[in-house]
């Protein structure tokens, strides 16, 4: 006969197993079951593939929630679909610091909102953005863009409705869907057919010729300059030299020729020194010169006197008249 389980032996392995339990919760969650979200929807414009529930919703790369949930509302009178994202995010990761201290996680529902909405109107929205090239998976980015008009569609009333803008790639299929691409194809082939028919045009090949001609020119030219410039350069090289020795002797010469010019300077200015003795205003030697002078004067004159005398009619010499 068997013996039967002891009662406490199976009561501990249940409380064991409910205590791994709790234990494998509480570390796969990483502590969410404890924390406090609010619940966010968004409607983004264009498509949303990538994005799957669970993703992340970042604020400048710091992870402030996940995507909770994805619908598909259909209307059938416009024919269009909206596709509104839920996605939670932790009460106490974004606060503005005009209205609570950070220190301070109890916040009521209605307080959190008024936060947010403070927020959005300072330019907070959501934008996909891609977080793996690999596999395409998008994530949630908020941040602040204050130049985008906000947008709200009212979608679902129960929860705070937050802005959204589209993503970089959308940007770009818009602006190339806004462009007159069959107008700049057209244009295109235009530019084309023009380029080949200058391409292919005779005077072009002509051009080309002219210039491959020229060319040879060129080359030929200077090779016949680089076959003168060693010559030239010799000659010059000589002449150089020459001018160098010249340059040498013409220095050589300086210093003498310099001596005797300064020596015939002071005999030149001794020389007018001894006649500025001789005929200065004060010299014995001027005086004696202006005395013979006045003396040679006299004679002159009284040789012309007894000349004019001689020279009279002897008749008039025997009457003895006078002059």
């Amino acid at each position: 006969m068997s013996k039967s389980a002891s009662p406490t032996v199976v009561g501990g392995f249940v409380i064991g197993a409910i205590l791994l339990t709790v234990a494998a919760v509480l570390l796969f969650s990483s502590g969410s079951l404890f924390t406090k979200t609010y619940t966010v929807v968004a409607v983004f414009p264009g498509n949303v593939k990538g994005l799957a529930v669970g993703a992340a919703v970042e604020m400048r790369g710091v992870r402030i929630g996940s995507v909770s949930d994805i619908k598909i509302l259909t209307d059938l009178k416009t024919k269009t679909v909206t596709v509104p994202v839920y996605f939670e995010i932790e009460r106490s990761s974004m606060k503005d610091m005009a209205f609570q201290d950070l220190s301070d996680d109890e916040l009521s529902k209605d307080e959190w909102e008024q936060e947010v909405e403070a927020l959005v109107e300072a330019g907070l929205k959501a934008q996909l953005s891609l977080k793996s090239l690999v596999t395409g998976q998008m994530i949630v980015d908020v941040d602040f863009h204050p130049d985008a008009p906000i947008k709200l569609t009212d979608i679902d009333s129960r929860y705070l409705e937050m802005p959204t803008i589209e993503t970089i790639t959308d940007r770009v299929i818009n602006k190339l869907r806004d462009l007159p691409l069959t107008e700049l194809v057209s244009k295109a082939i235009r530019l084309l057919e023009n380029i080949d028919q200058v391409v292919t045009s005779q005077e072009v090949r002509e051009t080309l010729a002219n210039m491959q001609q020229v060319t040879e020119d060129a080359h030929q030219l200077l090779t016949n300059v680089d076959a003168q410039v060693e010559p030239l350069s010799s000659s010059v090289k000589t002449t150089m030299d020459d001018i160098s020795s010249l340059t040498r002797t013409v220095d050589g010469q300086v210093k003498p020729l310099s001596e005797s010019a300064v020596a015939a300077l002071n005999e030149a200015k001794n020389a007018l020194s001894s006649i500025d003795d001789l005929v200065g205003k004060d010299s014995a030697t001027r005086a004696d010169l202006e005395n013979a002078l006045q003396a040679l004067s006299r004679a002159a004159n009284s040789r012309r006197n007894l000349t004019d005398y001689l020279e009279q009619p002897p008749e008039d010499l025997l009457k003895g008249k006078g002059y």
